[in-house]
């Protein structure tokens, strides 16, 4: 689904723009052959494996797997959401947005829930003033700050601020108008009848988005109160949810190599204000898959800091199985556990930038992490590695398939000194991925996803097929067989490999378009005859029908028309 944004409108959007031209506004492209190449900006690497196709209108990593067309570039660089990437490509060459006119008023409501979203926004920033506001005036909030070391410099870049312990400062200062909308934003709440301040006698950070713009905030309490949390978020509102969100990404984003996971706001101002930008803290909760995929867009390298006692050992834990299902190839992830008594920003404060930053060098891999677990264990003994292999069985089955998932288990097989191969046959997985070729990796995908990745590659291929082969696919009636269909038709339509994209976003199927893609471009260097390779595809299918159909026919033998006689026997005949 595109939204409210017209369907034509995308598809005219990718076929005018200039995939090339506005790529190498972000980066440094170079014409090789008939593509553009450049170093990927979604992963750190010094050769250049990242390559722009402007017939295609597509780009791909070899590297890192990313891949799309102008629109998801601009989404996955300037981390924008899908309205907003189009907006930003439309601004640059000249076009106005077109949304889909019908009865209920589409454009209007579009536009007012634009509007709506924009209010909250600025509110929220309304509110954030307040609160800076009344940190000036307030010196007890002032000598807090002071106390725990910050400057009004990083005070000031974090936009700290002060919520006073009145209960109603936000609700008079706001019209009765914007009530509703404070309570949205989870600012305000009613008890008894009556509205009240949520956040009372607190010191504020807001919470900002990867766009700079405040969609939440998070407050904690100045003086000691058993009646209430120490640190109170807002809640979960049409613009924050806290699972998918970290506090101060929109300064770890500046660094697009590692990125340091610690627990609190004053961490990752402490650690701001002694030089160190690139961490975020996960708003007092466990690290979340959601978290670690936006942080993965940005770096390949998440370092978490926990304390080492027995909580930061939990939390590294729950992090690790977090963690594990997104470890594609060079992605990393590591741990670091401070000494006793010490939190990142005690630990700048007492040894400074290097100091600290020397106890990130000294990172410990998750898979080493992963294997002291089990420590205790006797791996002598066949009781110890079977206990080791059925603990970890679990955990290992979430890696994705790679060579990072193959160095653990080979990891594994010298813990134990049981084979490889077994291990991951143990876990009904495929064997090592470094057995496999590429060709044989495409028969690896059934006959329907092999023809997909043969059409994404060259449109031209759905001349190959004929109107009576295309209605036994049709008969099939496969989800898989289908989608191949849908594609067929697109390329018939002279569609890009961009537009294509953009016609299955958000559909039950782009996930497997996703996964299809890598091998499109891997064909590049498999030297196939791809007419002869997608031919072999197509009689493969038919096979598949005539079976489908046999055994229908074979049903109702008895009862056949003097036509489907001659279809069975033709059918037997041709074996």
């Amino acid at each position: 689904m595109a939204g409210y944004i017209d369907r034509n409108f995308i598809e005219e959007l990718i076929t005018r723009v200039n995939i090339v031209e506005l790529i190498d506004h972000y980066l440094n492209l170079r014409k090789t052959g008939q593509n553009y190449k450049a170093c990927c900006p979604f992963h750190q690497e010094k050769t250049p494996s990242f390559i722009v196709n402007p017939d295609k209108q597509f780009y791909h990593c070899f590297g890192c797997g990313a891949g799309g067309n102008a629109i998801r570039f601009i989404m996955e660089y300037a981390q924008l959401d899908f309205v907003e990437a189009v907006h930003e490509i439309a601004n640059k060459i000249g076009i106005e947005v077109i949304y889909e006119p019908n009865e209920s008023g589409a454009v209007q409501h579009n536009q007012e829930n634009a509007n709506q979203y924009q209010q909250l926004y600025t509110i929220n920033a309304q509110a954030a003033y307040y609160y800076r506001q009344q940190l000036r005036q307030s010196k007890l909030a002032q000598d807090y700050l002071k106390q725990r070391g910050l400057t009004g410099e990083v005070a000031r870049e974090f936009g700290i601020g002060y919520a006073p312990a009145n209960w109603q400062n936000l609700i008079n200062l706001f019209p009765s108008a914007n009530h509703e909308q404070l309570f949205q934003l989870g600012l305000i709440k009613k008890s008894n009848g009556s509205n009240y301040d949520v956040f009372r006698d607190r010191i504020i950070y807001p919470i900002l988005d990867r766009r700079k713009r405040i969609i939440a905030f998070g407050g904690r309490l100045i003086a000691p109160n058993d009646k209430a949390p120490k640190y109170l978020n807002s809640p979960a509102t049409i613009l924050f949810q806290k699972s998918q969100e970290v506090y101060g990404w929109h300064l770890a984003t500046q660094n697009r190599q590692q990125v340091i996971v610690v627990e609190g706001y004053m961490d990752v101002i402490a650690l701001a204000q002694y030089g160190i930008t690139n961490s975020v803290a996960t708003l007092g909760t466990a690290c979340t898959t959601q978290q670690l995929e936006l942080l993965f867009r940005r770096v390949t390298d998440i370092v978490f800091c926990f304390d080492g006692d027995v909580a930061g050992q939990q939390a590294a834990w729950r992090a690790l199985k977090s963690a594990l299902p997104l470890l594609k190839d060079k992605r990393q992830v590591s741990f670091v556990f401070l000494a006793t008594g010490f939190d990142p920003d005690s630990l700048v404060r007492s040894q400074g930038e290097a100091g600290f930053n020397n106890c990130i060098k000294q990172a410990l891999p998750l898979s080493k992490f992963l294997f002291q677990q089990f420590k205790t264990l006797d791996l002598t003994t066949v009781e110890g590695k079977t206990k080791l292999i059925e603990e970890v069985k679990p955990l290992l089955q979430l890696l994705p398939l790679g060579t990072y998932r193959d160095l653990v288990l080979q990891e594994l097989e010298q813990l134990t000194k049981i084979e490889q191969t077994f291990l991951a046959a143990n876990y009904n997985q495929p064997p090592p991925s470094n057995n496999i070729k590429p060709v044989s990796s495409m028969r690896q995908l059934s006959l329907a996803q092999q023809g997909m990745v043969y059409l994404l590659y060259k449109s031209e291929l759905h001349l190959e097929l004929d109107a009576n082969s295309y209605n036994k696919l049709v008969q099939l009636e496969q989800k898989e067989v289908a989608l191949l269909l849908d594609i067929v038709i697109l390329c018939r339509k002279a569609k890009s490999l961009g537009v294509i994209l953009e016609h299955f976003r958000a559909t039950e199927y782009e996930p497997l378009i996703s996964q299809l893609l890598p091998h499109q471009v891997g064909l590049a260097i498999m030297g196939l005859e791809l007419k002869q390779e997608f031919a072999g595809v197509i009689r493969g299918l038919c096979k598949e029908f005539f079976k489908q159909r046999f055994l229908v026919l074979n049903q109702s033998l008895p009862n056949l028309s003097a036509d489907e006689k001659l279809e069975y026997l033709a059918i037997l005949k041709a074996g």
